[in-house]
């Protein structure tokens, strides 16, 4: 039996706060400016010279500082506080800046702004619209996937304004985060300051959105239309989870590889339990969405977070992966000629 985690930030009712990361929007229609009030984000940045503490001036007992050159601080108007530390080409842009353009997204979708919220102490704030029109893999109704956009702008240097597309399983919570062959999942917004450039963007992310939710269609049917036998299932679990790898017995010794053993068996066990008995799964028992589902589910749910601050982590893990997770090797393993 697996041990579900309880911080998720997707509800099968709508959304909520990802462990007090976030805040969710009562009001639907909210402008950006409007969601960045409520979610407490609508504070903005400069950058200030960072000066490093050389001791008292003899003779006059005051403290000197000396400018570091190239090195600023971006500093948080609401409280002063550092949200980043940057060089000096860097232009900070602030948030009301960096979500406007989705405006012209919701005016001409439908979509809206339900959540928002920072990590990193604020080096990183993120908005979350909601699209509408779902999408039914095989037109089914219990396999509803809706779409959100994912819409993030850091302090620190470290990304420019990004978007990701982000499907969520209904019934179950599941997030599809996976590269598609033809299709992006994470863009870069490019920021202007002019209506029309503004417009222009709105437009070229609806149209991302639209052309990774159309090709997740196509994979999502085609996976479920092809059947998967349990035994199909533990070759599968074998090859996305290894318990005889050979190379344990060159490189680790004996008490590691136990205990690479004995992860590798819980892991398998857990994914195993989930693909048998996970009652949103039976609808598509046997076939190779439900085994991509199984893993997804394992991923996102039954996984925990990680270091000093665990449900920040979760959350970028989850959202924003920066390298190919197991939900993705067993996309990779079930598409494979």
């Amino acid at each position: 039996m697996t041990e579900t985690t309880d911080n998720t930030i997707f509800s099968a009712q709508g959304v909520t706060p990802w462990a007090g990361l976030g805040t969710t929007f009562e009001q639907e229609g909210l402008t950006s400016s409007e969601a960045l009030v409520a979610a407490g984000q609508d504070w903005t940045v400069e950058k200030v010279p960072v000066a490093q503490y050389m001791g008292i001036d003899d003779e006059t007992g005051e403290m000197v500082w000396d400018e570091m050159p190239g090195v600023h601080s971006v500093q948080r108007s609401s409280d002063l506080k550092s949200v980043g530390t940057v060089g000096e080409r860097y232009v900070p842009i602030n948030n009301v800046d960096s979500f406007q353009w989705g405006d012209d997204l919701l005016d001409d979708s439908g979509a809206h702004w339900i959540a928002g919220g920072n990590l990193r102490g604020g080096s990183l704030v993120w908005m979350l619209a909601q699209l509408p029109e779902s999408i039914y893999i095989a037109g089914m109704e219990d396999e509803a996937i809706q779409p959100y956009l994912f819409v993030t702008n850091s302090h620190d240097g470290s990304k420019a304004i990004e978007a990701s597309v982000t499907p969520i399983r209904l019934t179950c919570n599941n997030m599809f985060s996976a590269a598609l062959k033809a299709a992006k999942r994470t863009f870069k917004i490019r920021h202007t300051k002019n209506m029309t450039g503004k417009i222009n963007e709105a437009k070229r992310a609806l149209g991302i959105t639209h052309a990774y939710m159309a090709e997740l269609e196509a994979l999502g049917t085609d996976l479920v239309g092809q059947s998967f036998s349990n035994a199909d299932f533990d070759r599968f679990l074998e090859t996305l989870v290894p318990t005889k790898d050979a190379a344990w017995d060159v490189a680790m010794s004996d008490k590691d590889t136990s205990i690479a053993l004995t992860k590798a068996l819980n892991k398998q066990d857990q994914i195993k339990g989930i693909w048998k008995n996970k009652p949103d799964l039976q609808n598509i028992q046997n076939t190779k969405w439900c085994a991509l589902q199984s893993v997804i589910d394992f991923h996102d749910h039954h996984i925990g977070g990680r270091g000093d601050n665990k449900a920040e982590n979760r959350m970028s893990r989850i959202l924003m992966p920066v390298q190919k997770n197991i939900g993705h090797k067993a996309l990779d393993i079930l598409t494979a000629v």
